[in-house]
């Protein structure tokens, strides 16, 4: 175990192999998402449990949080190496359900159409999404765009409409004040 720690097998972007990924003090399992586990500095990942593979582990996985938290932007530095079966004891299935905030976003983005004025101000006319893959927002961006461009002149006179597809933010919710905290 501890060899394989010190020793880890390198991981690189590309194929899709589970990779070893630091969340606090532990290692944990986490599967690249397909078709966007190539970037140089954020990846999209889905914690899974040690022992995925078994309905059993499936099972004791849900129980431990792994299957609920969907596709996560992990930072590449956090990547430890290639998922290794000696990891397993070093991760938080081995005593600890997963805490509720792992230290990853979920992954997921958007497409907005925007109209920009030549000095660069301008509005946000539209937000599509959520996708899960950021090759689908990058193909309808393409999309948007190759139809824009025929009419961009004479969608807004004097703005520049085009489309561009961005990681999608969560919304902050409003928070509620008392009748005593409220300015008159």
């Amino acid at each position: 175990m501890l060899t394989a720690v010190r020793n880890p097998e390198p991981w690189t972007p590309g194929p899709a192999l589970d990779v070893a990924v630091w969340i606090g003090p532990f290692i944990e399992r986490a599967h690249p998402r397909p078709g966007d586990d190539h970037g140089t500095e954020m990846i999209a990942v889905a914690l899974v449990h040690p022992e995925t593979g078994h309905a059993a582990a499936y099972l004791h996985g849900h129980q431990l949080g792994y299957n609920g938290k969907g596709w996560l932007r992990c930072e590449t530095t956090a990547i430890l190496g290639t998922w290794q079966p000696a990891y397993t004891m070093l991760t938080n299935a081995a005593n600890l359900p997963l805490p509720d905030d792992v230290g990853m976003a979920p992954a997921h983005y958007r497409v907005h159409i925007e109209a920009r004025r030549p000095d660069g101000t301008g509005y946000k006319m539209l937000r599509l999404g959520l996708y899960f893959q950021t090759w689908v927002a990058s193909h309808d961006t393409d999309r948007l765009n190759t139809e824009l461009a025929g009419q961009a002149a004479t969608s807004i006179p004097g703005f520049t409409v085009a489309a561009k597809d961005t990681l999608a933010t969560t919304r902050a919710t409003p928070t509620r004040t008392s009748p005593t905290s409220r300015r008159t």
